[in-house]
């Protein structure tokens, strides 16, 4: 089940951004030969006039074939018969697609979670297990007073806490039931910041978002992890990540199949991680991905032209080099997973 759980998840990320040239290719009306998911020997194909769509053996990778991309072809309305714009659209749509799904399934789960709205009384919420207060205080409870100072939001037992003689007993009285109680206890020391707690939480309840509050919190959501996967790269690139910490496809589906034991929604959450992970990857300015075709293009549309079977010789050799990446990066997933 896990692996099934990785192959769907891998599936649609990478349906998506083929579909993104898909479209925009017929949108332009490039000829399209094949569109695949999956990789290697076809298991299934449906032919219509103009394209097949098939299914192939290895459930990882996929492609778009557009024909007129080959140096010299003679294609009508081919790839590189199209102006610098068109092609510029297609080969972006992918990497659009890719943040486009992760940035729905943001909006989708917020939608679907709500957001957690902090009651500002002094009302607790939660107690940590190893406080103190765990032992005398119970969720729900109302703080009225600390040490004889009138308590009214929830912010002013901070700030009483911070004046207070820490090895002391503090006296509290709480409201519970509609009853006020007087408790007495003694703050608990936290190592980690080195400060004395109460040991307690707010209060909170469950909003739903407007639409408005999603949409923002849906871009804020997909920038962020745009910015974590982009410092990952720098890491990489600058050397501050071990090769044998970097994952591949063989990795991946460990870790989507380890999460589908928690449920959906973190299915879900790392489902829109990886599509942006895929989509800024194909995004690099290298050879034979996205992003190297689009330099190309980008260099056309400012007036410097390069010769077309110079630019196939180089998408050519980039592609032999990621082949040879893909395949110390399985090694070292299959490593790994044999430790």
């Amino acid at each position: 089940m896990n692996i099934i759980a990785a192959i769907i998840v891998l599936g649609i990320i990478i349906f998506i951004h083929e579909l993104g040239h898909f479209v925009t290719a017929k949108f332009f009306k490039m000829p399209v030969s094949e569109f695949s998911i999956g990789m290697g020997p076809q298991v299934y194909s449906y032919d219509t006039i103009n394209t097949t769509y098939s299914f192939r053996a290895i459930p990882l990778g996929g492609f778009v074939n557009i024909e007129g991309m080959e140096v010299d072809s003679k294609v009508e309305d081919g790839f590189n018969s199209k102006s610098p714009f068109a092609r510029l659209i297609v080969l972006f749509a992918g990497v659009f697609m890719n943040f486009l799904l992760a940035f729905s399934i943001i909006f989708i789960m917020l939608n679907v979670s709500g957001k957690a709205v902090q009651n500002k009384e002094a009302v607790i919420g939660h107690i940590l297990e190893n406080s103190n207060g765990s032992k005398v205080l119970l969720p729900k409870d109302r703080i009225l007073s600390i040490n004889g100072v009138n308590i009214n939001s929830w912010e002013d037992i901070g700030k009483t806490i911070s004046g207070l003689e820490r090895k002391d007993e503090i006296k509290l009285v709480i409201e519970r039931k509609n009853e006020t109680k007087d408790i007495d206890l003694k703050l608990t020391y936290e190592p980690e910041t080195k400060r004395y707690i109460l040991g307690i939480l707010p209060d909170y309840h469950i909003e739903k978002f407007t639409f408005g509050e999603a949409l923002k919190a849906s871009f804020l959501g997909l920038k962020k992890i745009m910015v974590d996967t982009l410092d990952g790269l720098k890491m990489i690139i600058s050397g501050k990540v071990k090769s044998e910490e970097i994952s591949g496809p063989i990795g991946i589906i460990k870790v989507v199949g380890e999460a589908s034991k928690e449920g959906i929604g973190i299915v879900a959450w790392l489902t829109a991680l990886l599509s942006v992970n895929v989509g800024i990857l194909n995004l690099l300015p290298l050879p034979a991905l996205d992003g190297g075709r689009i330099i190309f293009v980008l260099l056309e549309l400012v007036g410097i032209k390069v010769n077309k079977k110079t630019e196939e010789r180089i998408h050519a050799a980039g592609m032999m080099l990621l082949f040879g990446l893909f395949i110390y990066i399985s090694a070292n997933d299959i490593f790994n997973l044999t430790k």
